[in-house]
């Protein structure tokens, strides 16, 4: 319950600081937006169309009541609603997002495994200048040497582009998630490491280790449930780092997600379009973030404690 009512207060400081949005752009956007040519009424059209008419708070009133019926507003560009672009290019992004985090804890848990168990040998030592290796490279660099290896090279996957349905749109999806990964996979592992660590340094394990049980098969059938928790806890933490990184992969590959439309609103100054995507991309955090928090109190219910 405290974590629902934590999602709900976050949920909606969110919502005001996307309706705060354009009202913190200094001086008059419409102004802005239409330059010093503009007539009174195409000025009117546009404050209505912005919602920016009337006092703030009826200007608030009636932006929470519109979300509340799943209105974003209309993009000032096309004139058409900002959900229904959002309905339109939000499942591609979903979709890198979900490929994303089932590879990078496919990889991610033999690495911490391993690096915990063999953390005072070479491997101990590889995982580590790999881990900061893999974080210090930008993502878009990481793209770019991908498309020329896996793709023109070697001829895996698609340069770029798209299609829609599962599983034919993996074959456009595993390529920039793998690029991705170099974002979650180091984290993840790391945690995990530091938590199986940790755990094996207490006093019961030791003692399990006396007794004759082998140190791996203590790891993987008793400790790593619980280590699980806080990586688990992180992946939701992760997500707004991952849609940040997901703007710059659809770009490089060419995916029409909702990375892609806010570029494409932010060059074209289409602020309802931007106000709606960051709300988008504000609640997604949220609700994976809570999501998080209760697959991590089930596997280490200590963690509901805490």
């Amino acid at each position: 319950m405290r974590s629902l009512g934590r999602a709900l207060l976050v949920g909606f400081g969110i919502m005001v600081l996307a309706f705060m949005l354009i009202r913190f752009i200094p001086g008059d956007p419409v102004a802005i937006l239409l330059g010093d040519q503009a007539t009174e009424e195409s000025v009117r059209q546009y404050r209505e169309l912005l919602g920016l008419d009337g006092t703030v708070l009826e200007q608030f009133m009636s932006y929470a009541s519109g979300l509340l019926q799943g209105d974003l507003g209309k993009s000032i560009v096309t004139r058409q609603p900002v959900s229904q672009t959002v309905a339109i290019r939000l499942p591609v992004t979903l979709w890198l997002i979900a490929v994303t985090v089932v590879m990078a804890l496919l990889m991610a848990l033999p690495l911490g495994v391993l690096a915990a168990i063999y953390q005072r040998s070479w491997f101990g030592y590889v995982f580590r200048v790999f881990a900061s290796v893999s974080l210090a490279t930008p993502v878009f660099f990481s793209g770019v040497v991908a498309i020329l290896l896996f793709s023109i090279a070697l001829g895996l996957a698609p340069v770029a582009g798209y299609r829609a349905g599962f599983p034919a749109n993996l074959r456009y999806l595993w390529l920039p998630a793998f690029v991705l990964c170099s974002v979650l996979v180091p984290i993840l592992a790391r945690v995990l490491q530091s938590s199986i660590a940790d755990t094996l340094e207490q006093e019961f394990v030791e003692s399990a280790i006396v007794r004759g049980l082998p140190r791996r098969i203590l790891v993987w059938r008793y400790l790593l449930r619980p280590s699980l928790a806080p990586t688990m806890a992180l992946v939701g933490y992760m997500v707004g780092a991952l849609l940040g990184a997901a703007v710059v992969v659809e770009l490089v590959f060419n995916l029409p997600g909702i990375g892609t439309a806010l570029i494409e609103a932010v060059l074209g100054r289409d602020y309802t379009m931007v106000q709606g995507i960051l709300l988008v991309f504000g609640i997604i955090v949220v609700l994976v973030s809570f999501v998080s928090d209760v697959i991590s109190g089930w596997l280490d219910p200590r963690t509901k404690l805490s």
